[in-house]
């Protein structure tokens, strides 16, 4: 085998390096059948049925496109296979031509009829989730390293030649291993031979004994692979129960694979299970080692979880093993938020503004960082500079609106908002802050309907909900207003504020039994509520409860609550 540098990829252009072990193929041979024509494989209809095959059993060529079916194509399986046999039969005559045997010195040939002949190319990018399934690659001739990879794999075993996927991260490739010869197959450039060096260095892959990574791999392994991707693909197109279900069987097939391990932790976090997805980081960490992505997403995990402590230690991981990783940063920049440290929130972000000055979600955050810490101005200035480098960003529209609301100009606020309405038609977000805008104005009707059409959109929204009961609070429509607390109350039963206004809106409707109960709903959630004290201090003396009343009146005061003197007067 030819040896090249480390960085140089190159093709085998001639078949004169062979020419003295050329073998003489005789007429029966030249017409020899398919290897794979006796699998069991050939004969399934269903993955289902593929897994239960044994492992010799599998056909990964029908595996491939019965995934392609359940993707969706207009085809049948047997018109895509019959392409497939086409190319095995006409490499074969090739092949028996050239008087050549089927082993490694095929492989110049499948690369000149694949990559030549058939005009098959490499995609510059992944964009594309349709270009990993194989009736896709046969339709379009264009795939990317693993699709092209499946396609070889595929010939391959049709010539009855020993070929195995092979992972790197981020990376997929073919090899060649009879237990004599081992060659490396880079689909991506037209089926060079590459040296294993050629990988270590430019995807580094752990040098662990329990990964996959650089290993011959068995079928259902390169199946757990094409699955890890599949579940991007459904991801892609926002099938997220497809996605998650593909990225499980992912973890199935190849348990071993760290990209499926993190891959399966974000659907995990995704769905609000942060204990499950930093199960799977840590099964990626042991496999990779010290990977930046996913100390990364597990303290995303520790941070929905609050554990900011924990969250910290592994975001500054990911930072000390990938300084650009600005994701990281901001991360990081959000904990600090949650804790109210606002200079240290803005150092991180205006690290991660040095590293990559490109990224708009660094300025936005560094705007909602000044805006938290009052630093109003500030935030107005990068709310204006994410605007002037970056038009189409609405986030950065909204934000000015409300910094602009909290400067006391609800009209300039209000045309922001509109102005981002009108690139954001269904923003549940952008109605809520015209009717606050409206709130300011003193536009009780107005504010009512936009918070209506915010809920119109988005029915649980805690904090519209909350704030039209407080708009028909003010409007004395105490029973519609009740409503409203009890829905929001459903999607945040730990709001202390929302029991105590809807013990507030029970007291108007001189329900004082109901305002007691919800009084003391916000009480334990918020033992120092003094405002809830008071209600139930009021609620008490109505019900001509006087000694409760008494007691928690003085509760409420040491709280430091304005008690009204009435009910600070012991009765016997």
């Amino acid at each position: 085998m030819p040896q090249n540098a480390l960085h140089k990829l190159y093709r085998n252009s001639g078949l004169c390096v062979f020419a003295a072990l050329l073998l003489s193929l005789t007429a029966a041979q030249a017409q020899a059948t398919l290897a794979n024509q006796n699998k069991r494989g050939l004969r399934a209809f269903s993955i289902e049925g593929v897994l239960r095959l044994q492992e010799e059993d599998i056909d990964l060529g029908t595996a491939a496109l019965i995934l392609s079916r359940e993707w969706g194509t207009e085809k049948t399986l047997h018109i895509y296979r019959r392409k497939i046999d086409d190319m095995a039969e006409a490499i074969q005559r090739t092949l028996a031509e050239k008087r050549l045997p089927t082993d490694y010195r095929a492989l110049p040939v499948i690369n000149a009829y694949l990559f030549d002949t058939m005009g098959y190319r490499s995609v510059e990018t992944a964009d594309d989730p349709e270009d990993l399934f194989l009736h896709v690659v046969l339709d379009r001739k264009r795939g990317y390293c693993l699709s092209l990879s499946i396609l070889y794999l595929a010939v391959g075993e049709r010539l009855g030649l020993p070929l195995y996927g092979v992972v790197a991260p981020g990376h997929f490739f073919v090899r060649y291993d009879d237990g004599k010869q081992k060659i490396n197959i880079e689909t991506t450039s037209q089926g060079a031979f590459v040296e294993d060096q050629y990988y270590l260095d430019k995807f580094k892959p752990p040098k662990r004994p329990q990964t996959l990574y650089m290993k011959n791999l068995t079928r259902r392994q390169t199946l757990g692979c094409f699955y890890n991707n599949l579940g991007n693909s459904y991801t892609k197109v926002g099938d997220d129960a497809a996605a998650f279900a593909a990225i499980e069987r992912a973890v199935t097939l190849a348990p071993q694979l760290g990209e499926a391990r993190t891959n399966l932790g974000n659907m995990y976090f995704r769905r609000q299970m942060p204990q499950k997805a930093i199960a799977e980081y840590e099964q990626a960490i042991a496999l990779m080692g010290q990977d930046a992505v996913a100390y990364n997403n597990m303290g995303s995990a520790y941070l929905q979880l609050k554990n900011y402590a924990k969250a910290e230690v592994c975001l500054k991981t990911a930072i000390d093993l990938q300084a650009d990783y600005t994701e990281a940063y901001r991360n990081l920049a959000t904990i600090y938020l949650a804790r109210e440290e606002f200079d240290k929130a803005i150092a991180e972000l205006k690290k991660a503004a040095a590293v990559k000055p490109q990224e708009p979600a660094t300025f936005l955050l560094l705007a909602q960082a000044n805006r938290q810490a009052g630093n109003l101005a500030q935030a107005a200035d990068y709310y204006q500079k994410v605007l002037s480098l970056w038009p189409e960003q609405v986030e950065a529209q909204i934000g000015l609106g409300w910094v602009e609301l909290e400067q006391n100009q609800p009209q300039r606020a209000m045309d922001r908002f509109n102005a981002a309405l009108s690139q954001q038609p269904n923003s549940a977000m952008i109605y809520f802050g015209l009717a606050q805008c409206r709130h300011a104005m003193g536009q009780t009707d107005q504010e009512i309907a936009a918070y209506q059409r915010a809920l119109e959109i988005d029915p649980t929204m805690t904090a519209a909900l909350q704030n039209l009961g407080n708009a028909y609070m003010a409007a004395g429509r105490y029973d519609q207003a009740a409503a409203l607390y009890r829905k929001a109350i459903q999607t945040e039963p730990s709001n202390a504020a929302l029991h105590y206004n809807l013990g507030v809106a029970a007291a108007r409707q001189k329900k004082h039994r109901e305002a007691i109960d919800a009084f003391s709903e916000a009480i334990s959630l918020e033992p120092d509520n003094a405002a809830a004290y008071n209600g139930l201090a009021i609620a008490y003396y109505q019900l001509q409860d006087f000694e409760k009343a008494y007691d928690f009146a003085l509760k409420a005061k040491s709280l430091g609550f304005e008690v009204q003197d009435v009910l600070l007067k012991k009765r016997n």
